[in-house]
Order: C-alpha cells, then structure tokens, then sequence
C-alpha cells in the first residue's frame, strides 16, 4: 500500500485498487481464482496459488458433499409443491421435519422459509433493499444461522456495533450482524454484513465501500474478541458472498471468498439452490468450527494490527466512479 501511494502522484481509484484498500488496515483480500493486476508487483501467480491453498489447508476449508439422499428429498419435496400435488404449507412442513444431521437441516430450514417467501414465479418489478431483505435474504440467511435455542440470532439492526459501542468516537452501522447472547445481553459478534439491491450491482465504487465496511466491521470483531474468524457477508440483489476473516501471522488478516449463493427468484427456480448445498455446507462448516473464541487467545492478541478507520481508507482513494473501470468483485447480481 505505501510503495502504491508513493509511486502515483494523484489519488488512485478505488474499484481498480480495493486490493490496495484493504492492504491499508491489513487485509489481504485473498481469491485463488483472481490474479489481479494490483497483486502482480508483490506475488507470482504461482506464489499466489500456494498461498491460497496453504490458507485453505490451516482452516480446513473445503466443500462438503451432501448426501445424495437428502437431495433427492428436497428435490422430490419441491417437484411437489411445483406440481401441485402438495400445498406451501406441507412443503415447509416436510422439509423442516426430515431426519437430519445439523447442517443439513439447517439447510432445510433456509428452502423450507424460502417455501413460505418467494414467488411461485419471478416477478417483472424491480425490488428496494427493504422487501430484499424481507422477502429473499431474510428467509434464506435466518434458515442458516438464526438459532435462539443456542442464543445466537440473525439481526438487521443498522446500528452500531459491540466494538464501536466501546469506542464513543465510532459511529460504524453495519446492515446486519449474527450475534450471540447470554441472557439478556448480547455478548459477541459471528458476522456483520452489509446489503445492497441489485440496482447497485454496476456501481463498482459502492459495492467496493460495502466490502472495505465488512472487513473494518469483521477486523474490529476478531480483535477485541480474540476469535479464529468473523464471517463477513455481502449482499447485492440476490447474489450472497460469505467471507471469512482470519488471523493467520502477524499482522496480516485474510479474508477468504467462501462462497457466491444467488437466491432464487422464485419457487420455480427453487431446485436451483439444491445443488449449491457443497458450497452452503462449507460456509456453515466455517461459521461452527471458526468463528468461536480461539484456543489461544494471546496468540492472536500478539499478531493484533491497528484499524484503519473506515473513513480514512475511503480518503486515500478517489471518489470517482466509472463502471468501465475492471473490480474483482464484479458479478451478476440479477
């Protein structure tokens, strides 16, 4: 980051340089699949590759199959209702009461609330942040990780965080958060999030500040409490992007795409999300093993980096926007 300001005499933009950005509080933004021209001056492709699978490799990070069983039920339980053999109602019922080991009838769950939400087919009109939320990210997001029997609740609550809590001078406002109570305090942070609708999708800028704003958001989380990782969750429209952020060396944070989940439209298009269950299974995986307390909190104290704040990486970087400037986070969103 410092060799990048001291070789460009004027601000550089931000969508060419999120990379950079994030170097700037000490995150690498760390994607096996995207060599991008702002890592080539620091890592050969090779290196690159081999430090992306010795990350996956520390963690554990991996896919996980689901059983071929259970996905012929889901599947079976959809092909149903399409066909109208069976109402939403039993739908849901038939999904949330298979026998089940945890993470897959936490996956249930998501289809089962998204039975109860979505459109038998897709709708023409275009949708704001709030029915977003409500009616396609909500349903599948809570289905995941919304537990109350294990005090751990999925919350859209635009209001500042634990961490900034303690620091009167923050006025930091995630979307939403996964948090963790006991009794009747929130106690701890398992992920923070931000959301946008799929008008925004082509606003590269922005959908660059929302990602600098979860990383700031997870960062701040894993070191006040010294956890192995914060996940870190970005919505546009319907397509869902869970990261992991961890503390690897000293000084150095990852954050790790896990996956890309677009929800379906529609209950037509329901079967779709069925073979995405490898990729939802990992990122519950992660959640339940790594964004815990660590077994060594002072090892993590001791590779603690200071935060930039958010508004001050925003002031390196030009508040100029072109969508024809190339972003490693450019996706399809629709």
């Amino acid at each position: 980051m410092v060799a990048s300001l001291t070789a460009h005499k004027w601000k550089q933009s931000l969508e060419d340089n999120l990379i950079l950005a994030l170097a700037s509080t000490s995150v690498l933004l760390l994607d096996p699949h995207k060599y991008s021209n702002e890592i080539k001056p620091f890592f050969g492709q090779d290196d690159w590759w081999a430090i992306n699978d010795y990350i996956q490799q520390v963690f554990n990070i991996k896919r996980l199959p689901l059983p071929l069983t259970t996905t012929t039920n889901f599947l079976s339980v959809i092909e149903q209702l399409l066909n109208n053999d069976i109402d939403r109602d039993t739908s849901e019922i038939q999904l949330k009461t298979m026998p089940l080991q945890a993470k897959e009838k936490r996956m249930a769950k998501a289809l089962a609330n998204l039975v109860s939400k979505l459109p038998f087919v897709a709708l023409d009109e275009d949708i704001n942040e709030t029915e977003l939320c409500s009616r396609f990210v909500e349903p599948f997001l809570a289905g995941l990780f919304d537990d109350p029997a294990k005090g751990i609740y999925l919350r859209w609550t635009n209001e500042r965080t634990l961490e900034a809590k303690a620091n009167e001078s923050s006025q930091s406002r995630p979307d939403l958060c996964i948090t963790k109570c006991c009794g009747v305090n929130w106690t701890t942070s398992l992920a923070y999030g931000e959301a946008k609708p799929a008008v925004h999708s082509y606003d590269n800028y922005l959908v660059c500040k929302d990602l600098i704003r979860v990383a700031v958001f997870c960062k701040e989380a894993l070191d006040k409490q010294l956890f192995e990782g914060i996940l870190g969750i970005q919505i546009i429209g319907r397509m869902v992007v869970f990261y992991l952020l961890t503390l690897p060396s000293q000084g150095l944070y990852t954050l790790i795409p896990l996956a890309n989940i677009k929800i379906p439209d529609s209950i037509q298009n329901l079967p779709a999300l069925v073979t995405e269950a490898p990729a939802i299974l990992k990122v519950l995986d992660v959640f339940d093993r790594l964004c815990v307390r660590a077994a060594c909190p002072n090892v993590i104290s001791d590779r603690y980096a200071p935060t930039l704040p958010i508004d001050s990486i925003q002031q390196l970087f030009s508040e100029s926007k072109s969508r024809k400037r190339q972003c490693v986070l450019q996706h399809r969103h629709n």
